[in-house]
């Protein structure tokens, strides 16, 4: 479960989430700083081909499809998900870990 979101203080990155799991508390960063994403506005088509070209890296559908703390998850699903504001975005990432 997302427990938290900043701003990542790694150089590149956008932001960074905590979550709890099994594991303990854990941090994650992801999104490229600068980079403009479907919560920034991009289109339909562009979170659509986002989507394609990463669950086509066999590593990161593997990561995204069984929902696996990890930056491509947080990407996938906080910055290019079903809604465009990151708030929404936890909420349904959470309830998809709850079913």
């Amino acid at each position: 479960m997302i427990v938290g979101i900043e701003s990542s203080p790694v150089k590149y990155k956008r932001f960074r989430v905590t979550v709890n799991t099994a594991q303990g508390q854990q941090k994650f960063d992801f999104g490229l700083k600068g980079g403009s994403t479907f919560i920034d506005g991009e289109s339909e088509e562009t979170r659509k081909n986002y989507i394609l070209r990463h669950e086509g890296n066999a590593t990161e559908e593997r990561l995204i499809k069984n929902l696996v703390p990890s930056p491509s998850l947080f990407s996938r699903y906080l910055l290019w998900g079903k809604y465009r504001t990151i708030d929404k975005n936890i909420k349904y990432l959470n309830n998809l870990w709850h079913k």
